[in-house]
């Protein structure tokens, strides 16, 4: 069977293109005929598979205009939906997955009949109610064959709307090391985008409230993003002690960097279904994450695979990130709990369920 799957871009460093590449793979190793697609590139090319089963393509040929180019969007809209009906018409009908409203938006204005739509949407129903998004995500999906979520309260929250359509599909981890982390660093890691809405600035706040007494443990932000130079001014007007503080570029593996952690923190105000916390926990480290979404809900649970601090505060963040560093065996037990979690999480138990889907929308 064939199955297509179509984002906004294949080739950003960003959880959204890691799971379309996964999940491509997957089910290229599966036997199906997968073709993954963007609507328009990125640059620089980041690499997810290096040797891939599946055929990539991208439709456009530059990235969206400005909004006020209003000529330059429509001209890249007819390209790329042009192409899509190409790449339809290659061959029989089968399943398209669309990882993004946007992409979505392009499938409807062309001929997709015989084909079977599965939307996915990679943030919160929180999220999308307190955005612009909810209005396009409900009028985008509305008669497509399934909406897929990334949590049953998710699930639960779009059918509220109206959306009979939904069911819950985890992303799946994409590396499950052979032995956990040794737990031995004392390095705390923040992993992921510098911007606002990830909450770098509570987590700057809650450090210089608790370094000074945890003079073994440093903090080291591995990424990069818009809100950088204002994480670094607040580091230069920390109190005396609390410099223990490092930045790196993006990583192309996660991996290596979650195994020298001894400890991981998600400070975010908004997420989805954070796939570092997923990987820390896969990799045995410890996490602590504010209570920010249902995915960190159904990810988290407190005291068991993790610890949880309120969102936007940054005292409660600091009073649980020194529970965690003061105490090896919390860290300990913490980290075999979320290991032991993660293991639902595996690629094959995820495919699993998307091949149950597969099942429902054929009938």
């Amino acid at each position: 069977m064939r199955i297509v799957i179509l984002g906004n871009d294949i080739d950003g460093v960003g959880g959204a293109q890691r799971v379309a590449h996964s999940l491509a793979q997957g089910f290229a190793l599966r036997g199906y005929d997968v073709d993954l697609a963007g609507i328009v590139p990125f640059e620089p090319r980041h690499e997810f598979v290096s040797e891939p089963a599946y055929r990539t393509r991208v439709l456009g040929d530059r990235p969206q205009p400005v909004r006020e180019d209003e000529v330059g969007r429509e001209r890249l809209r007819e390209l790329c939906c042009s192409r899509l009906q190409e790449l339809l018409r290659e061959g029989p009908p089968g399943i398209i997955i669309t990882t993004q409203v946007w992409a979505m938006e392009h499938l409807a204005d062309v001929d997709h009949r015989g084909w079977r739509v599965i939307g996915q949407y990679h943030s919160s129903f929180e999220a999308a109610a307190n955005g612009p998004e909810l209005e396009r995500l409900t009028r985008a999906y509305a008669e497509i064959d399934a909406f897929a979520l990334l949590t049953d309260e998710d699930a639960r929250e779009f059918q509220r709307t109206g959306l009979n359509n939904t069911c819950s599909i985890p992303n799946a981890v994409s590396f499950f090391p052979d032995r956990p982390a040794p737990l031995t660093t004392h390095m705390l890691t923040y992993l992921g985008r510098l911007s606002v809405e990830k909450g770098p600035q509570f987590l700057v706040e809650a450090w210089g409230r608790i370094a000074a007494s945890h003079p073994e443990w440093t903090l080291r932000f591995v990424g990069d993003g818009p809100d950088e130079p204002v994480v670094r001014a607040m580091v230069d007007r920390l109190p005396e002690g609390a410099e223990r503080i490092s930045f790196h570029a993006p990583v192309s593996d996660p991996e290596r960097v979650l195994l020298d952690s001894d400890l991981v923190v998600l400070p975010s105000l908004v997420e989805g279904f954070p796939l570092v916390l997923a990987e820390a926990m896969a990799c045995g480290v410890p996490v602590v994450a504010t209570d920010c979404s249902a995915g960190v809900r159904a990810l988290l649970h407190d005291g068991i695979t993790g610890l949880l601090a309120a969102r936007g505060d940054a005292g409660s963040l600091s009073r649980a990130l020194s529970a965690a560093m003061e105490s090896r065996d919390l860290r300990v037990k913490l980290g075999s709990g979320g290991r032991l979690a993660a293991r639902e999480l595996l690629p094959d138990q995820v495919l699993n369920r998307w091949e149950e889907l597969f099942r429902d929308v054929l009938r």
